[in-house]
């Protein structure tokens, strides 16, 4: 990799990381507790994913690619690690299970808005069948009053289990925080995917920004863009759906894959910065410095 490939890249993680350092900071997290964790990261990259066939890895080696010293390294790998956690509901598991649910025909409506449902019995669609095509490491009362808890579903006098929405959107600050663990990760693994491999067909990553919408027209767009984007979401989930070999006993075989696609609402004086040609910030800057 050329020497400003890397500095873009260095760059790059720099501004990614900008509004979660801020919230950190804010948080009353010192730099220390950051550094360490990075720390901690780089090791294990460079352990798990930048391993020799064949060979293995050893302090030395991990020191050589990372530029931590051994003894350090051999103590970030002798951290013993938490102890296995209780299988948990996550919000993946419960996407999956409210898109079970629309998919359905006996447990929707004719506008294909998934209808209450009973707990147990019956033949046809119940909540604890559901869970079991979801998951078997947890009992669906527990999942049920997950998805109470949640506000996703809420059970009525006759027991039966009615959605409030058909689609999961987490409500704890705990659940959020995995969130931005997990999607900012794919979005940035995608970009960079398409900067460094040559290929036919580049990922898909668009973005549409405009820089000059007034105040009050901020709630309608909002409710639009929302609507859109969730009519969106819904063919997009059937799509996949159907690829899905655990969905779909005819989807393609082969080796097991992960795909999906990701959609982000931004506001703000952040997004209008961003918007802005670069140099037209880098005359701003000059002017402000000429100042």
């Amino acid at each position: 990799m050329s020497r400003d490939a890397s500095q873009g890249l260095l760059e790059a993680a720099a501004a990614t990381l900008r509004p979660i350092a801020r919230r950190l900071l804010a948080a009353g997290v010192p730099f220390g507790l950051l550094e360490a964790r990075l720390r901690e990261l780089v090791v294990d990259v460079a352990e798990h994913d930048l391993e020799i066939e064949g060979r293995r890895q050893t302090d030395s080696r991990i020191s050589l690619v990372t530029g931590i010293n051994r003894k350090e390294i051999r103590r970030i790998r002798g951290k013993v690690t938490d102890a296995a956690r209780e299988p948990s509901f996550g919000r993946n598991q419960a996407a999956a299970l409210l898109s079970r649910w629309r998919d359905d025909p006996r447990a929707t409506d004719r506008a294909g808005r998934p209808k209450a449902i009973p707990y147990k019995g019956g033949r046809g669609p119940t909540f604890a069948r559901l869970v079991e095509q979801v998951t078997v490491d947890l009992p669906a009362r527990a999942i049920l009053d997950e998805l109470v808890r949640t506000g996703a579903v809420e059970v009525r006098a006759d027991r039966w289990v009615a959605p409030k929405a058909d689609a999961y959107v987490p409500k704890g600050r705990s659940e959020k925080l995995a969130m931005l663990a997990e999607d900012p990760a794919d979005l940035v693994e995608t970009m960079l995917r398409n900067i460094f491999e040559e290929t036919a067909e580049p990922l898909l990553q668009r973005r549409v920004v405009y820089d000059n919408i007034g105040e009050r027209g901020m709630a309608r767009m909002r409710r639009r863009l929302r609507r859109t984007a969730e009519t969106f979401v819904r063919r997009v989930d059937r799509i996949l759906a159907g690829h899905d070999r655990d969905r779909n006993a005819k989807a393609p075989g082969g080796e097991r894959h992960a795909a999906g696609i990701g959609i982000y609402y931004f506001e703000g004086r952040h997004a209008e910065r961003a918007s802005r040609p670069a140099a037209e910030a880098r005359r701003r800057r000059g002017k402000e410095h000429d100042e």
